[in-house]
C-alpha cells in the first residue's frame, strides 16, 4: 500500500466537492435520459431530464461563481463577436446550455406552454428531433467526463476511461429513473419492456469499466494515480466505493434484475442504481490527488 507520508508536502487532494459531484450526476442523468428517450418519448422522462439538466448547469456555474456574470459576458461576447473556441470550458458551457434549451423546449411543448401548435407536437415526436436530442445528451455526458480528464496534475482522472464510465453509470441511473416512473404508472410497461435486459448489460459493462479504471490507475507509473486507486480500494473513499458503488450501486441491482420484476424490488433496485451513480462520481472525484514532486 502506498504511504502518502513518503511523498513531499506538495501531495494534496484535488478538493472538488459535492457541488461538482452533483453536477456530474445531474448532467449524466439528463444526457443519458435523453438518449434513452429516443425510444421512450414520454413527457415524464423528459420532465426529469429537463430539471436534471438545468440543476446540473446551475451547479457548475455556481461553482465557477459565474451565475450573475454569465448573461453579461454572453451579451458582450455577442456584441463584440469574440468567442473563445479554444476553451474547453466555453465549449462545455455552450453544450450544457443547448442541452437545457432543447429539454426545456421539449417539456414546454409536451405541457402545451408557449409552444402549443401542431407543428411543435409533430416536431417533438419526429425521429430527427429525438435523435438530435439523444446526440446532444451523449455529448454532454461525455463532456462531463472529459472535463475531469483535463484536470492538470490529477493523474487518476487523466484517462479516457472516465467518459466511458460516466456513460455506463449515466445509463444505469437513467434506467433506474425509467423503472421508477414505470412502477408509479407514469410510463407504460409496453414502452420500456426492454429496460430489464438493457439494465443487466449496462450494469455488467459498468462493473467491467470500473475494474479497468482501477486496474489502469493501480498499474500506472504515476504515484498520484496509484495513490488515488489506493484511496478507492482501501483508503478514505473505500467505504463509499465498495459499499455505495460496487455492492449497493451495482451488484444488488444486478441481482434483483436477474431474480425478480416485483415492483417493490424494482423500486429498491432503481433507487440503489441511481444513488450508486452519484457515489461513483463522488468517490472518483474525492480520490483525486495532485502529482507530487518526489525528491
Amino acid at each position: 500500500m502506498i504511504d502518502l507520508n513518503d511523498f513531499t508536502a506538495q501531495v494534496q487532494a484535488a478538493h472538488w466537492g459535492w457541488t461538482i459531484a452533483l453536477f456530474l450526476w445531474f448532467v449524466g442523468l439528463s444526457g443519458m435520459g435523453m438518449f434513452l428517450n429516443n425510444w421512450v418519448r414520454e413527457k415524464a422522462l423528459v420532465y426529469v431530464c429537463t430539471v436534471a439538466g438545468i440543476v446540473g448547469t446551475l451547479l457548475v456555474l455556481s461553482h465557477l461563481t459565474r451565475i450573475l456574470n454569465l448573461p453579461f459576458a454572453g451579451i458582450n461576447a455577442l456584441l463584440e463577436m469574440s468567442f473563445n473556441f479554444g476553451s474547453w470550458m466555453f465549449i462545455g458551457i455552450c453544450l450544457l446550455v443547448v442541452q437545457c434549451c432543447i429539454t426545456l423546449f421539449y417539456s414546454m411543448a409536451f405541457a402545451g406552454v408557449l409552444f402549443k401548435g401542431e407543428g411543435c407536437k409533430k416536431l417533438i415526436q419526429s425521429d430527427c428531433f429525438n435523435r438530435f436530442c439523444a446526440a446532444i445528451g451523449v455529448a454532454a455526458t461525455i463532456y462531463s467526463g472529459f472535463l475531469l480528464t483535463q484536470a492538470v496534475g490529477v493523474a487518476l482522472w487523466n484517462t479516457a476511461l472516465i467518459p466511458l464510465l460516466w456513460i455506463m453509470s449515466g445509463m444505469a441511473c437513467s434506467i433506474g429513473v425509467i423503472e421508477l416512473l414505470m412502477v408509479f404508472g407514469l410510463l407504460s410497461h409496453e414502452k420500456v419492456y426492454w429496460s430489464r435486459r438493457t439494465a443487466l448489460w449496462v450494469e455488467v459493462a459498468e462493473l467491467f469499466t470500473i475494474f479497468a479504471f482501477v486496474h489502469v490507475a493501480m498499474t500506472s507509473t504515476s504515484a498520484a494515480a496509484r495513490a488515488g486507486a489506493e484511496a478507492l480500494m482501501s483508503g478514505p473513499q473505500s467505504m463509499m466505493f465498495w459499499l455505495g458503488v460496487i455492492v449497493f450501486g451495482s451488484i444488488i441491482p444486478l441481482s434483483i434484475n436477474l431474480v425478480t420484476r416485483n415492483h417493490k424490488a424494482l423500486v429498491v433496485s432503481a433507487i440503489l442504481g441511481i444513488t450508486g451513480a452519484l457515489l461513483l462520481r463522488a468517490s472518483v472525484l474525492f480520490a483525486g490527488y495532485y502529482e507530487p514532486i518526489l525528491l
